[in-house]
């Protein structure tokens, strides 16, 4: 190897630490793990490794869609484990840049089975391009630019077979400042928020669910298919709850309200509902809720917040969707050491897809391991015991998981 040649996985490293990629996520696979290798070397970060494709796409969009560019590092068929987190991922959209690195093993030599991963990213709509090894530092840069251009996760595809490829040395990196979009007088007074972007609070973006899913939908096309400029695609009316809500989302809503009351006067950064009703928490006059995805989906969304600064940050979550898989995401908070707080509704039931009975003691056997980070809520309709319990856990500077019983 000359001096002028590196590795194509280094070269994938240094143009996301040029990008000021903060966060990258992985699941182990050819090509995909040279590369996470590679960028925790450049970057001389140890970052961990994940168990399931599904929470560490959630967990890398958690991250953009608060501020702070990520990259999710996995091959092709991690990509199709990943797909609710990915479609919802779409619907809500990202704040910074968030690429999908994504390697295909054309000649099935490192997996079970051959699949080709275009058709299904195109049956998807997810942004995508294909990088070469040729091109590959300028293409990873390219794209940031298009997921920032586009407020969606981008997806780069690149064939496995060609990781051990060597490719010209990039150009010296530009200004590690450079397109963030942040004034220089407040990076001076606040050098941790360098690779931040602004995030705002966007309900009608970002609360993925039935109220705003014809919104979301011709948001969407107008950025995958612009035939017209996306700002003008009318937003719809902000309902509030419960008087706005149709009579059985009302009835459904009203056990939580007096949880909602409490915990609106409290200070969080950030907080991710689940499929479910206490996802309407994001409504006035409570406005609690700032983003909520798919069953399952709040806990590793919250983790990339909180990775990205939001340090006071909260899952909502039901016991079906928790049970489903929300308990996914509890193994990647201890992995990261993520003090984020998660709020388990257990009412014993699936709320929102006809109001199937649930075992709790299955619950019970599944946070069995997480017996030290909980909380309980035993009489969910006292304010008192509410405020006491939730503010404990508000402010542990360690993992908490509150369990309000509703049964």
């Amino acid at each position: 190897m000359s001096s002028s040649t590196i590795p194509m996985s280094r070269a994938i490293a240094l143009a996301l630490r040029d990008c000021n990629v903060g966060i990258a996520t992985h699941v182990p696979g050819h090509g995909a793990t040279q590369t996470f290798n590679a960028f925790r070397g450049v970057m001389e970060q140890d970052f961990p490794v994940s168990f399931h494709e599904e929470p560490a796409y959630a967990i890398a969009h958690g991250a953009a869609l608060t501020g702070m560019r990520s990259a999710c590092i996995i091959k092709s068929h991690g990509l199709t484990k990943a797909m609710n987190a990915v479609m919802d991922s779409l619907s809500c959209g990202v704040t910074a840049g968030m690429v999908n690195i994504i390697f295909e093993d054309k000649g099935g030599s490192h997996s079970d089975n051959i699949i080709e991963i275009l058709p299904i990213i195109y049956g998807a709509e997810m942004p995508y391009a294909i990088g070469t090894a040729a091109t590959i530092y300028r293409d990873v840069k390219d794209a940031y630019k298009k997921s920032e251009m586009l407020s969606l996760p981008y997806t780069l595809v690149i064939d496995s077979a060609e990781i051990d490829t060597e490719v010209e040395s990039p150009p010296a990196p530009e200004s590690a400042l450079k397109g963030t979009g942040i004034p220089k007088s407040v990076l001076d007074n606040a050098p941790h928020q360098r690779m931040r972007q602004w995030y705002q609070r966007d309900i009608q973006r970002h609360l993925v669910c039935p109220i705003f899913a014809p919104y979301q939908r011709e948001v969407l096309l107008s950025k995958i298919r612009p035939s017209e400029i996306y700002e003008f695609v009318k937003r719809p009316p902000m309902p509030r709850i419960p008087d706005d809500l149709p009579a059985d989302y009302q009835k459904a809503v009203a056990p939580y309200l007096p949880l909602f009351e409490v915990f609106k006067t409290m200070e969080v950064d950030f907080v991710c509902g689940d499929a479910g009703v206490s996802t309407l928490s994001a409504l006035p006059p409570y406005d609690i809720a700032h983003a909520a995805l798919y069953m399952g989906g709040s806990i590793p969304t919250v983790i990339g917040a909180n990775l990205a600064g939001m340090k006071r940050s909260w899952a909502f979550i039901g016991d079906f969707s928790f049970i489903s898989a929300g308990h996914y995401g509890l193994i990647e908070a201890l992995l990261r050491n993520a003090p984020i707080k998660v709020l388990i509704y257990a009412n014993g039931k699936a709320q929102t897809t006809g109001g199937q009975s649930l075992d709790l003691a299955l619950l019970e056997t599944l946070l069995a391991g997480y017996e030290r980070y909980i909380l309980r809520i035993n009489n969910p309709f006292d304010p008192a015991e509410l405020l006491s319990v939730l503010d404990e856990a508000n402010n542990a500077d360690e993992l908490r998981i509150v369990v309000a019983k509703y049964t």
